[in-house]
């Protein structure tokens, strides 16, 4: 089976000027939803259509947050090794299109968005007009010895 690889990315942020908790995180479901609306209003002013949650993507990005976040380990591959796309093949997804972004720090949806917007590769995922699908993960955890969470976008199409 051929796919198309359209990209990884990840940002770090270490709101080290920030209090050590990130209370302005409220619950995962909160801010998948508040993230996954952040995105799509943003694909929305590029003429993108909307992006669907799917519970292959959402299985393989919050076992990838947990992961991470368990390990204390900000990277595309697990703490058992498997790259990013074989992670996201793991957990089932099949289709033709795939890509991650990621983020750790003390962080909220907006901020998540803001650090991706900026990001010239972080920002062609979400605008990537092949996307139609992501799951979206977080998970509290320490990075750098600070409270952190660590977010995972696994997208596609």
């Amino acid at each position: 089976m051929r796919f198309r690889v359209a990209g990884m990315t990840l940002v770090l942020v270490l709101a080290l000027a920030l209090p050590a908790t990130a209370g302005a995180f409220t619950s995962v479901p909160a801010f998948r939803a508040s993230l996954q609306r952040r995105i799509n209003n943003f694909r929305a002013e590029y003429g993108r259509g909307p992006i669907h949650l799917n519970l292959h993507l959402q299985t393989s990005a919050q076992a990838h947050s947990n992961d991470m976040a368990l390990h204390h380990n900000f990277s595309h591959s697990s703490s058992g090794g498997k790259n990013w796309i074989a992670r996201i093949r793991y957990w089932g997804y099949r289709g033709s299109w795939i890509g991650e972004n990621l983020a750790v720090g003390n962080v909220t949806a907006r901020t998540v968005m803001a650090m991706w917007k900026a990001s010239p590769p972080h920002r062609a995922n979400l605008l990537n007009g092949h996307f139609a699908a992501v799951g979206i993960g977080a998970h509290a955890g320490k990075y750098a010895g600070r409270t952190a969470y660590y977010v995972t976008s696994d997208f596609g199409g």
